[in-house]
């Protein structure tokens, strides 16, 4: 290769990086905000990631597209903001960090933008369209929706409610009150105390690992997709479970599945341990198992 040429390609590549560079804004703002305050957040296409931290303030720091604007204002009760690009129909990724009061209500809506957040124990509602959310903690309540994106869910809120269209939702840890729904996407679930909760789908299919608190009342529902509830021997839990058109295999207890009133599909009523958790299990023409988990 002769000395044009490479000139020629590190020309090329200056001017690339120079290039990326001029694309993106930095950002660095703060103010300042109660204990308990609220913060609202709006972007549209990136990432937002809410962290939890010590000072009764809030401090973004990241990069908006070239050309961007991060409006944001308010005063020490509640703090609002939002990302706004040049070209509405094309805005370019704002990928922002707000850090918050660990105890702040927060609210994240975006488009096409990952949410995550950590170490925040006051309330939380996050809306995406096509990003994924993640939330690690112990949040007083989580409220979490996607259309196309995954949600995850990491510590033990007191109350969730998450949502999903054809995203995958995955509960790891505990909470006393919890719903999870999807259409097409899957619901995997590990933790404990699970003492009021509701786990739906219609296509995907919801997979259990864990134990209940005594005089709960859990649901499994599904139209077509499978049904896998794995729990410690001896746990609390008084079953009944009814698949119409699918199966169900009993590796939990010794109790036989009963054909279906109708002549088809599987019918199974059991304790295991001493019982005192109500578990309503139905299925339309998916499987159900019923499994031991030591």
């Amino acid at each position: 290769m002769n000395v044009r040429a490479v000139s020629s390609i590190i020309g090329v590549l200056i001017a690339t990086a120079t290039a990326n560079a001029d694309a993106q804004t930095k950002v660095n703002r703060g103010l300042p905000l109660d204990a308990t305050g609220a913060v609202r957040v709006y972007n549209l296409v990136g990432s937002v990631r809410i962290t939890g931290w010590k000072n009764d303030s809030v401090a973004v720091r990241g990069t908006l597209p070239k050309w961007g604007v991060l409006h944001m204002g308010g005063g020490r009760g509640g703090i609002k903001m939002f990302v706004e690009g040049a070209d509405e129909r094309n805005p370019g990724p704002a990928n922002i960090e707000v850090m918050v009061p660990v105890r702040a209500k927060v609210w994240v809506k975006t488009a096409t933008a990952s949410i995550d957040v950590s170490g925040v124990s006051g309330s939380l509602d996050l809306y995406v369209v096509g990003g994924d959310i993640t939330v690690k903690g112990n949040p007083a309540d989580v409220n979490a929706e996607a259309i196309d994106g995954s949600i995850t869910i990491s510590g033990s809120p007191a109350w969730v409610r998450a949502k999903s269209a054809s995203g995958n939702v995955s509960i790891n840890g505990s909470s006393s009150d919890v719903t999870c729904s999807t259409v097409s996407g899957k619901i995997d679930v590990d933790g404990t105390k699970f003492e009021k909760a509701k786990f739906e789908s219609v296509t995907g299919n919801i997979r259990f690992a864990g134990s209940f608190e005594r005089g709960g009342l859990v649901n499994f529902d599904t139209h077509s997709g499978s049904i896998e509830i794995g729990m410690p021997a001896g746990s609390p839990a008084d079953l009944d479970v009814v698949s119409i058109a699918g199966s169900i295999v009993n590796k939990l207890t010794s109790s036989k599945p009963l054909p279906g009133r109708y002549g088809r599909g599987s019918e199974l009523s059991t304790s295991s341990g001493e019982g005192g958790t109500r578990v309503v299990v139905r299925s339309f023409k998916g499987p159900v198992v019923l499994l031991r988990k030591d």
